[in-house]
């Protein structure tokens, strides 16, 4: 039954709409953020590490900052799957490589900052500039990654239930791999699930989402024939 499933969902390019990391050093850091972002392309450093510093190259007010995060769209159907969720009894957690602050005052815009959240933290400097850093981060299992999916889904997994993952990315692949029961998947996440074979199905926004959980809630189908399921093929 679906009430034995909990749900762990990435927050940028599946909950917002846009990368909101890319948005805030689109309009406020420094010219070398793109080369560090390069660096990360290439391989030469993790995602972690990039991410520490460019948010360091972050110059603006707080004020700005919110102004920004302010204008972020969401998935039209993200408020409508939790409010499906919480009527399921069916526990929702964000889990993100992105910023803290950014994710909540997002969610908040939108009345649901009472997601719990896991990603890394922004910090302000004495000197009124940022920094970043990783309290997810788990070296153990992925060095490079500042928020370590796959080891969080393990420590908050709930005894006897189905983990769900829903993402989009390279960040998720960790947790799609070594942690996830079964996975809906779009974009890089999609190609790496069908790669692998890994147990998946495709999406392209909330509201298909939400269909397939109230079917399962329903007893209309199981996970394992979630992928047969038009609203994902593709």
């Amino acid at each position: 039954m679906l009430k034995r499933c909990q749900v762990f969902c990435d927050f940028d390019g599946t909950i917002s709409r846009k990368d909101v990391t890319d948005e805030l050093l689109e309009a406020f850091a420094l010219p070398e953020w793109r080369v560090i972002e390069a660096s990360w392309r290439a391989g030469e450093i993790g995602s972690r590490e990039c991410m520490r510093r460019q948010v360091e190259l972050l110059r603006c007010s707080r004020n700005e900052l919110d102004s920004l995060l302010d204008s972020i769209a969401i998935d039209p159907g993200f408020p409508d799957f939790v409010a499906a969720c919480r009527g399921m009894g069916v526990p929702v957690v964000v889990l993100s490589d992105g910023i803290d602050y950014a994710i909540h005052r997002v969610l908040r815009n939108h009345g649901l900052d009472d997601l719990p959240v896991y990603a890394n933290r922004l910090r302000l400097n004495e000197s009124g500039g940022f920094g970043l850093e990783s309290p997810h981060a788990d070296p153990s299992c992925s060095p490079d990654c500042g928020t370590c999916k796959c080891a969080l889904m393990r420590r908050l997994a709930l005894s006897g239930i189905e983990k769900v993952l829903v993402g989009d990315g390279l960040s998720d692949f960790c947790a799609a791999s070594e942690a996830a029961d079964f996975v809906l998947a779009k974009k890089a996440l999609l190609a790496h699930c069908r790669q692998h074979a890994l147990p998946h199905a495709a999406y392209v926004n909330f509201h298909d989402v939400r269909d397939m959980l109230v079917g399962l809630e329903r007893g209309e189908r199981t996970l394992e024939e979630c992928p047969s399921i038009p609203a994902f093929a593709g």
